[in-house]
């Protein structure tokens, strides 16, 4: 080449490296604005709760520069020194949540982990006055979704953590029974979904290896082997109305997003005071599954699906209560996490009993 030619090369890549360094430059500037902006609001909103409460599932991939950062954002939010409670096999955060609520001076409360971790906090926050945070952690993080937090940026996920705007949500309640009413789960929470049958032997089947590997896929990986597991005959009450069907699962939702932007529920919505009941029904094999999936898909983009005839499809009835009845005995799972066996379940609303902190 010329030198010409080369020269041509030089600037380009001295031109190139200059966008690069201005785009970081950018990018950290609009990172100081954001974190100054929350920083600003924090104080206009202070009350005598000036620090956070971390409860966290140390098992997590990459708490300890987690905690780190902590530390840096409540220091630059103007929080003081946080408290850091790490959740144990037998007491998944609940307790620490509560005890966390009631100390002076915290003035959220931040669950760092997946869907159980979240769910546990919310356990011992309902129905009181602290907030709960999310830094989403886990292999699904289904209300971070439905909520639209920040799954990917720590330091974001942490400021709205800490300074987020304060909405007030629904949380689900749930008491199963085993045969002969034997009890199974007592008032259990939940934030997402919750039921039984397909949806839990899907989560069931899924290998702890291969979620830890490739994500959420696994779950659907697992599903595929459960496409032909025998549909169960159930009696259904929903605030005073009952049926009977027969069906692949039954599910209560709070919210309806999935990964991948997947909407199973299309009419859920966190805030307005309902659950809706969900009974997924597919026959005559994979067209079954294949009619039901692209309902799914339409309401994924928009389109609203209700078929009254198909080989599988998603019937959908909102309400405060519902009860389900099954003839057999069956899985049952609460936001993504299995939670016993039982042939009967009962589920009902607590209207914006949670504070959730939101961008």
């Amino acid at each position: 080449m010329t030198w010409q030619a080369w020269a041509g090369v030089a600037g380009a890549v001295v031109g190139l490296a200059g966008l690069i360094a201005a785009l970081a430059a950018w990018r950290g500037l609009r990172r100081l604005r954001r974190t100054a902006a929350r920083a600003g609001q924090l104080r206009l909103g202070a009350t005598d709760r000036q620090r956070a409460a971390f409860v966290v599932n140390p098992a997590k991939h990459g708490v300890a520069d987690l905690k780190k950062l902590a530390h840096t954002v409540s220091a630059e939010l103007g929080l003081g020194e946080p408290l850091w409670l790490e959740t144990t096999p037998t007491s998944p955060g609940t307790a620490q949540a509560a005890d966390a609520a009631a100390q002076p001076g915290v003035r959220t409360v931040v669950a760092v982990g997946g869907d159980g971790t979240v769910r546990a906090v919310a356990a011992g926050l309902a129905g009181g006055p602290v907030p709960m945070g999310i830094v989403p952690l886990g292999t699904a993080n289904l209300l971070a979704r439905n909520l639209h937090l920040p799954l990917v940026d720590r330091r974001d996920a942490l400021e709205v953590a800490l300074a987020g705007a304060r909405l007030a949500i629904d949380v689900g309640r749930l008491n199963a029974w085993g045969p002969g009413a034997q009890p199974v789960l007592e008032d259990e929470v939940f934030l997402v979904i919750a039921g039984l049958g397909f949806d839990a032997a899907m989560i069931s089947g899924a290998p702890p290896k291969l979620k830890a590997r490739v994500g959420w896929p696994a779950y659907f990986l697992s599903g595929i082997n459960h496409l032909a597991d025998k549909p169960i005959r159930v009696r259904v009450w929903a605030d005073g109305s009952e049926r009977h069907a027969l069906v692949k699962a039954a599910m209560f939702g709070n919210c309806g997003l999935l990964p991948a932007g997947l909407r199973l529920v299309p009419d859920a919505d966190v805030t307005d005071g309902l659950l809706d009941l969900v009974m997924v029904e597919a026959r005559h094999g994979l067209f079954g599954w294949l009619a039901l999936a692209l309902q799914v898909a339409g309401h994924s983009l928009g389109v609203r699906a209700n078929p009254r005839r198909a080989a599988g499809r998603l019937t959908f009835q909102q309400a405060q209560r519902v009860r389900v009845v099954c003839e057999t005995v069956q899985q049952v799972q609460i936001d993504g996490e299995l939670v016993g066996r039982a042939s009967a379940i009962e589920s009902w609303v607590q209207p914006l009993a949670l504070t959730v902190l939101t961008r």
